[in-house]
């Protein structure tokens, strides 16, 4: 929302251990703006604060395919061939982004059917 639209000023007081609370609050999440921190505790009435690493791993994951996948594409014009262990790679990182992104539906609560293959 543009700082135009919002014209509306909201104001109350705390007490030094509010205040107190608040702030620790505010930095554990990683958020330096009173005013973004209270806006959005009163609009949504509460704020998340995700482990990202978790899905950068998955992002890595999927550009490590694609890159294998466009390479496979690319001899398949070439030589009308590909090496099994290209294929191989594949399945592999398919596996790991699976078992990646069920785990993060699980720390979120949620079970989507992303259940990581076993290995045969």
């Amino acid at each position: 929302m543009e700082k135009a639209k919002r014209n509306i000023h909201y104001s109350f007081k705390v007490s030094p251990e509010e205040d107190a609370a608040i702030r620790q609050k505010m930095k554990a999440l990683g958020i330096r703006n009173r005013s973004t921190y209270l806006r959005a505790m009163m609009l949504n009435g509460y704020l998340l604060k995700l482990d990202m690493q978790e899905m950068h791993e998955a992002v890595r994951l999927m550009g490590k395919m694609s890159g294998n996948i466009n390479q496979i594409a690319r001899r398949l014009n070439e030589h009308g061939s590909i090496y099994e262990i290209e294929m191989d790679e594949i399945v592999d990182a398919q596996r790991k982004l699976k078992a990646l992104l069920s785990q993060i539906l699980q720390r979120l609560g949620h079970d989507h059917g992303l259940r990581a293959e076993k290995k045969s």
